[in-house]
C-alpha cells in the first residue's frame, strides 16, 4: 500500500461568471461564445502530497481557495484541470451540518453517516454509545437536527466523524463554533488520533492551533500555492502578505531571509527560528523577533504566570538619538491590553554605532488569562509625554498562546489580568458585657 494517502497534481478550479442569462445561454449553445463571460480561478496549479499519519495545515486569507481545495480532495467538487487521488476512508467536517438530514433525528443521522462511510449497521450501533458520550447532548439526540443549535450540531458532527475511525480526517474551521471546553476535548482527541496514525488535513484562521496540530502547512494566496513547508515558516508568510511570491514546495526560508544586514549581526539562524521575520528586501530597521522561555527555547505558547523573553533584533542607527524599542500586546477581541517601551523600563537609548546590529530583550510575566494574543514591535523616537514618531514597525503578528487548564487547576486569578494584590484577615472579638 502506498504511503501517500492524498495526492493533488496540477489541480485548478475555474468558475465562469456571466453578466446576464443571455450570455449564459449563448455560451451553452456555443462554447466558443465568451462575450459577457468572466473566468474566476479559485485555484491554480496546486500540487501536494500528504503521507499516512501526517498533519497538514492549509492557511490563507478569506478567498484564497482553502475550502475549494478541501472540497476537491473530498470529491464533493470536481476540479477544472488536474488529478486528485485519495487512499483510505475519509471523514470530513467542511461545513456546519453538512451530511446531516435536518428532518432526521440525531440518532438517525449517526446511523446514516456511518452507512455512507461504508460501515455496517451493527458497526455503527456498536460505536453509538461512544458517539453519544462524546457529543454529550443528552436527550437532544432523539430530536430532529433542524432544532439543534450550532453548538449541538458541531458536537454531534465531530463525535460521529472521529468515532467512526477514519483513515483521513478533513476539518474546515468547524470547531470554532463549539464552546471553549468542547474545543479542548476535540483537540485532545485529534492529538490522540494523530498519534495513532490518523492523517489530518486542517484548515483554520487560528494560527496557534495550526502551529500546535500541524508540522507542515500550505499557504495559499489568491488561489495559488505560495509556500509549503514547516508550519512556523508558513504562518510567518501568512502574516506578511507583502512578502515576495515564493515557489511552492519550499521547505525552508529562502537564503535572502537568512542574511544578516550587517557583518556583525547576530547568528543568522535567528531568521530560521524567529517568531517574526521581515524579508530582506522589505527590511528597514527591524529584522526579527523571537520569543523564548528561561532556557532560551523558541516557543509559541507558555503557561499563564510564566516569564517569557521577547528578543528584538534590529539594525542600529546612532543618528537616531533617543530611539526606543516598544512592545504592544492585543487580545483576540482586538483590544490593546498592554504597551511598554525600553525608556519606560529604564533604558534611555537603544542605539549603538551606525550600521551595527542590536538586540533588546523584553522580559514579560504572563499575568493574563489563557487565550490567544498578537504582538507588535516598533522602533520610535519620543516626541512628548506618551507620544512618539514611529520609525519602523512589525505590524501585528502571532498568535502567541497562553495556556491554562481551568477545569483541573486552580488559576492564580480569574478575569483578564492578574493585578498585584494582597489580602489580610482580621478577626473581631466580640465584647462581653
Amino acid at each position: 500500500m502506498s504511503d501517500i494517502v492524498i495526492s493533488v497534481q496540477d489541480v485548478s478550479k475555474c468558475y465562469r461568471v456571466f453578466d446576464n442569462q443571455r450570455s449564459r445561454l449563448l455560451h451553452a449553445l456555443s462554447p466558443r461564445h465568451t462575450e459577457g463571460m468572466q473566468e474566476i480561478w479559485a485555484l491554480k496549479d496546486i500540487n501536494l502530497e500528504v503521507r499516512r499519519g501526517e498533519s497538514l495545515g492549509v492557511i490563507g486569507r478569506n478567498g484564497s481557495g482553502k475550502s475549494t481545495l478541501l472540497e476537491i480532495v473530498t470529491q464533493t467538487l470536481t476540479p477544472t484541470t488536474g488529478k486528485v487521488q485519495v487512499n483510505g476512508r475519509v471523514a470530513a467536517l467542511l461545513e456546519l451540518g453538512s451530511g446531516f438530514n435536518p428532518e432526521y433525528t440525531g440518532r438517525e443521522n449517526v446511523l446514516l453517516n456511518g452507512l455512507l462511510m461504508g460501515l455496517t449497521r451493527s458497526d455503527v450501533e456498536r460505536q453509538f454509545d461512544d458517539i453519544a458520550a462524546f457529543a454529550d447532548i443528552g436527550d437532544v439526540l432523539d430530536r430532529q437536527v433542524k432544532t439543534y443549535s450550532s453548538g449541538m450540531l458541531v458536537r454531534l458532527a465531530f463525535a460521529v466523524q472521529v468515532a467512526l475511525t477514519p483513515d483521513i480526517l478533513i476539518v474546515d474551521e468547524a470547531l470554532s463554533v463549539g464552546d471553549y471546553f468542547f474545543q479542548q476535548k476535540c483537540f485532545g482527541r485529534l492529538r490522540k488520533m494523530r498519534e495513532d496514525g490518523l492523517t489530518l488535513l486542517f484548515v483554520s484562521h487560528d494560527m496557534g492551533t495550526v502551529r500546535d496540530l500541524c508540522k507542515t502547512a500550505l499557504y495559499l494566496r489568491h488561489g495559488m500555492a505560495q509556500f509549503m513547508g514547516d508550519s512556523g515558516s508558513a504562518i510567518r508568510h501568512y502574516f506578511n502578505e507583502d512578502a515576495p511570491i515564493l515557489p511552492a514546495h519550499t521547505t525552508k526560508t529562502p537564503t535572502s531571509h537568512l542574511v544578516a544586514v550587517t557583518a556583525d549581526a547576530q547568528n543568522p539562524m535567528i531568521f530560521n527560528n524567529a517568531f517574526w521575520t521581515k524579508p530582506q528586501n522589505l527590511r528597514n530597521r527591524l529584522m526579527a523577533v523571537s520569543i523564548q522561555d528561561h532556557n532560551e527555547n523558541e516557543i509559541g505558547h507558555a503557561r499563564m504566570g510564566s516569564d517569557v523573553y521577547i528578543k528584538v533584533h534590529y539594525q542600529s542607527h546612532l543618528d537616531d538619538v533617543g530611539t526606543t524599542v516598544a512592545l504592544a500586546i492585543k487580545n483576540r477581541f482586538d483590544q490593546v491590553i498592554f504597551v511598554t517601551n525600553a525608556r519606560r523600563l529604564g533604558v534611555e537609548d537603544c542605539e549603538t554605532e551606525k550600521g551595527s546590529s542590536a538586540v533588546f530583550v523584553f522580559k514579560v510575566t504572563l499575568a493574563m488569562e489563557a487565550g490567544l494574543y498578537s504582538l507588535k514591535i516598533g522602533i520610535h523616537q519620543p516626541t512628548g509625554i506618551n507620544k512618539g514618531r514611529e520609525i519602523d514597525s512589525t505590524g501585528w503578528f502571532g498568535p502567541f498562546r497562553i495556556d491554562w487548564d481551568y477545569e483541573t487547576e486552580s488559576a492564580p486569578f480569574l478575569g483578564m489580568f492578574g493585578l498585584p494584590a494582597s489580602g489580610e484577615f482580621m478577626a473581631i472579638t466580640s465584647v462581653q458585657n
